[in-house]
């Protein structure tokens, strides 16, 4: 059988047994009482006694048997105290030893606890470290292949730009150099023009007009003469004298009688503007007829 901490059957069974020891003891005691006094003696010696004095001894044998049986009730008493003490004791160091033992228990349940969430904060922590670098390095790298795409989007507009402006001022130099010789071609056509006109107007002029006595070779007149598009003298006056007034005013007056030239009306209207709106004619008497 099992006793189980804190039953009352061991308690009980000694105090049973204790009890059947004594009640042993007291029968014991009257049986011996009773066969001292069934016994007779074989050989009977006459003596004389004292009553009082064997009363007397009779009571304290009786009372020191008494008290043997008490010491023994007593002592049985303290055994069984002093066992259920030490079983009490036992059952409370025993239950402080499983109290201390779950403290423990908890304690080291508390403390794997703590380790193993100490350790999933730890991995976690970490797990977190290198989905934060992983996610910084995607960033910059990110960042990285942004700006070298701006860049080199960047460097390529800038190399069309170049060669844009490159090609257009290539292609207003070529035109400038066109437009330029195109002008020069004009200019030169407009002024050989200028000049068949020049000449059909010096023509005009020294048919009507005769070299005087007083002209000599190295005079030089110089005529300034405002056409207009129809072709009439609009003003004329003399810009450089010859030296000789009379060769001066011969030419103004030949000049005068032409009245109209004709042709001018005929010529392009950005030539006349350019070289005949406003022309300064030249006169020699080495150019005029006798």
């Amino acid at each position: 059988m099992i006793l189980r901490p804190g039953s009352y059957l061991l308690p009980t069974v000694l105090a049973v047994i204790l009890h059947i020891f004594v009640v042993v003891l007291l029968a014991q005691s009257w049986f011996e009482h009773k066969e001292e006094a069934r016994k007779v003696p074989r050989h009977v010696q006459a003596q004389i006694v004292d009553l009082t004095t064997l009363s007397a001894q009779r009571k304290e044998a009786s009372e020191a048997k008494a008290k043997q049986k008490a010491d023994q009730i007593r002592k049985a008493e303290e055994d069984k105290k002093r066992k259920a003490d030490e079983k009490r004791k036992q059952e409370k160091a025993k239950k402080e030893a499983e109290k201390k033992k779950q403290l423990e228990k908890k304690k080291a349940e508390a403390e794997k606890k703590r380790k193993a969430d100490e350790k999933r904060k730890k991995e976690a922590a970490k797990k977190k470290a290198e989905q934060d670098r992983l996610k910084k390095a995607a960033a910059e790298k990110k960042r990285k292949d942004a700006e070298k795409a701006a860049a080199e989007k960047k460097r390529k507009a800038e190399a069309a730009a170049k060669k844009q402006a490159e090609d257009k001022a290539r292609n207003e130099a070529l035109m400038q150099a066109l437009q330029a010789e195109e002008a020069a071609l004009q200019a030169e056509e407009q002024r050989a023009a200028a000049m068949s006109y020049e000449a059909y107007i010096v023509s005009q002029i020294t048919r009507n007009w005769r070299r005087s006595p007083t002209a000599r070779n190295g005079m030089v007149v110089e005529i300034t003469v405002h056409f207009l598009p129809s072709g009439r003298v609009n003003d004329l006056y003399v810009s450089k004298s010859s030296g000789d007034a009379r060769f001066d005013n011969d030419a103004l007056r030949a000049i005068e009688r032409v009245q109209v030239f004709e042709k001018l009306q005929e010529m392009d209207s950005v030539v006349f503007d350019r070289y005949f709106r406003k022309r300064v004619l030249r006169f020699r008497p080495e150019d005029l007829r006798n």
